[in-house]
């Protein structure tokens, strides 16, 4: 007993003397920044958002446009392209290949892309630079720091875009990528489909100076059909946007036989007209500036943006198939027409993009 006694006061005497003592404060452990999956970063843009821009294009969507762009950014992991132009035969990445997934044939080197690890050891390897791996991981902080490299030549208007792929498909790296640079006061875009819950974007408008939105298909059937899903979604984040009185740029690719019809550009023209308040539809010709129209929240620009083919090559890169490889460039009448149609519900639509004078030509 008495031993037990004897430890009970040693053990009080303890616990005193530690409540006694002063507590030093335990350093704060930084929490490590995400990692974002990004495909390039492209310097001195003037088509994705107002002044001189800086766009950073991540990797990943959850939509399957036929007439994508950027057909790397599709996947968000990191992708293995082959030029062949640049090939010179020499068979190197075919040995130095660890999943031995090259092989050759007549018509150049092929790539068993289901074995294929993207490690990048071809692409090291190859002395004609002909093999390229599309994207890489950086860490967001290390991102942010690249991009403030191209501060001085922002301007007024200038800053950083972010696009993709679908930027919200890494949302966590976007977003700390957006509180980084709107803390060292870069004007940031966003380049987005708007195809997911609306908290993901909402999230980040705090830091966001403007949002490029696409509007492509108004008939949600059809959008399923080309895009993979629907556009309810689409619509009613957009409509949120315009209740939030947003900065907006909406911007329709004029898709030939996908989104080019006077039909498409009408419905997505009253759409944006009447966003942002109940009622019925607006008659071509009654946009908001219109007399006995009532005021509704408008975007500040409305671009058509004319189909090209700059992207052919990407897809030979990745050994695909391209849809729209024999389409020509978009008529510059039938173009000129459909902005004159967009301009009925939104006054100052404009179209942007080379366009054929006569006939496109593939």
């Amino acid at each position: 007993m008495a031993g037990s006694e004897a430890l009970f006061r040693e053990t009080s005497q303890k616990e005193m003397t530690q409540k006694e003592m002063p507590q030093k404060e335990m350093p704060q452990k930084e929490m490590p920044h995400p990692e974002a999956v990004i495909l390039d970063i492209q310097r001195m843009s003037t088509e994705d958002g107002p002044g001189l821009r800086t766009t950073v294009f991540f990797k990943g969507c959850n939509l399957s446009c036929p007439w994508c762009h950027n057909p790397e950014s599709i996947d968000k992991k990191p992708v293995v392209t082959w030029f062949p132009r640049r090939c010179i035969g020499c068979g190197i990445c075919r040995k130095a290949c660890p999943q031995k997934g090259i092989s050759s044939g007549e018509e150049g080197i092929r790539f068993n892309r289901s074995l294929c690890l993207a490690c990048g050891t071809c692409a090291e390897e190859c002395p004609g630079g002909a093999i390229e791996i599309k994207g890489r991981n950086i860490p967001v902080d290390k991102l942010a720091a690249e991009l403030l490299k191209d501060f001085f030549y922002f301007g007024k208007d200038g800053g950083v875009t972010l696009s993709g792929g679908e930027v919200m498909v890494q949302h966590e790296a976007a977003l700390e990528l957006t509180r980084l640079l709107k803390a060292a006061g870069i004007n940031i875009a966003i380049d987005t489909a708007g195809c997911y819950d609306f908290s993901l974007l909402e999230a980040m408008l705090p830091y966001i100076d403007l949002v490029l939105y696409d509007l492509k298909i108004f008939d949600s059937e059809a959008h399923k059909r080309l895009l993979g899903a629907g556009n309810s979604l689409i619509l009613e984040n957009y409509r949120r946007l315009m209740d939030m009185k947003v900065r907006v740029w909406v911007r329709t690719p004029i898709i030939p036989g996908a989104t080019d019809s006077e039909e498409n550009i009408a419905a997505i023209g009253n759409f944006i007209a009447k966003a942002g308040r109940a009622g019925d539809d607006i008659p071509a010709g009654r946009g908001e500036n219109s007399p006995g129209t009532p005021a509704v929240n408008l975007p500040e620009r409305w671009e058509l943006c004319a189909f090209n083919k700059l992207c052919r090559d990407k897809y030979d890169a990745l050994d695909r198939d391209w849809a729209y490889k024999d389409a020509g460039l978009t008529e510059k009448t039938h173009i000129e027409k459909l902005t004159m149609i967009a301009a009925r519900y939104f006054p100052g639509a404009v179209y942007t993009g080379a366009v054929a004078e006569t006939g496109g030509e593939p």
